[in-house]
């Protein structure tokens, strides 16, 4: 990105010869990932992505097998850009924006980034494992935002959604560019999810991760640090 926070591309996973398309906080000691292809595996050294004009990006082995594709149905690619806000987006040639990682989240929300009615992230393997795990956020489409594991038994529920006037019931999760996030009610108010003191986000980078135990948590790591993730 423009100020080198955010880098998009291969990372190599645990000192290993195997990589991971993915984004990561450029400029943290430990480079966090905070998106990644969720349907493939680490892959080989000679792996590639490239940017088709006609169909977007396309991830392959090194032996030219197709992994991955975000493809945009469109004849009118320009040019990929990865943003400030950690978002990696293509853009036409009318400088529209045809596709975008902050619609096609991993684990991983960052400020500036919205969850819709019926997007969900999924959580990993495990702690060095970029495997789909067990757990899963989801916003129904009733408004609630809830926590489930992989046999549906869910364990969090927002209780955002009003059945008898769907006009109060939950719109949108929100993680704004203060580190604060809500979920927005179709009239507008907004029901509170981090109610500790946020840290500035002038100071410090954010994200909120559902982790490989099902956890969802919201971390802070200082801008000036070179110490672990807090």
């Amino acid at each position: 990105s423009p100020t080198e926070d955010f880098a998009f591309g291969f990372q190599q996973v645990q000192d290993k010869d195997l990589f991971l398309l993915s984004i990561w906080y450029h400029k943290i000691p430990d480079k966090t990932v905070v998106w990644f292809v969720n349907s493939t595996n680490p892959v080989p050294r000679g792996s590639t992505v490239k940017l088709d004009p006609q169909t977007g990006l396309v991830h392959c082995d090194p032996r030219g097998l197709q992994l991955w594709i975000a493809n945009v149905d469109s004849a009118q690619i320009d040019h990929g850009f990865m943003n400030d806000t950690g978002n990696f987006i293509l853009k036409g040639n009318d400088d529209s924006w045809l596709w975008e990682s902050f619609k096609h989240p991993a684990d991983t929300i960052l400020p500036n980034q919205e969850l819709k009615i019926g997007e969900s992230l999924s959580s990993r393997k495990s702690a060095t494992s970029f495997s789909s795990g067990r757990f899963y956020l989801r916003f129904h489409d009733d408004g609630n935002l809830v926590l489930v594991a992989d046999d549906d038994a869910e364990y969090y529920n927002s209780n955002t959604s009003d059945s008898r006037d769907p006009l109060y019931s939950g719109s949108q999760v929100t993680f704004d560019g203060r580190g604060a996030m809500y979920i927005t009610k179709k009239d507008n108010k907004t029901e509170q999810l981090n109610l500790v003191s946020i840290p500035p986000a002038s100071e410090n980078y954010h994200r909120a991760t559902i982790d490989f135990d099902g956890v969802f948590t919201h971390y802070y790591h200082p801008r000036t640090s070179t110490g672990n993730q807090n």
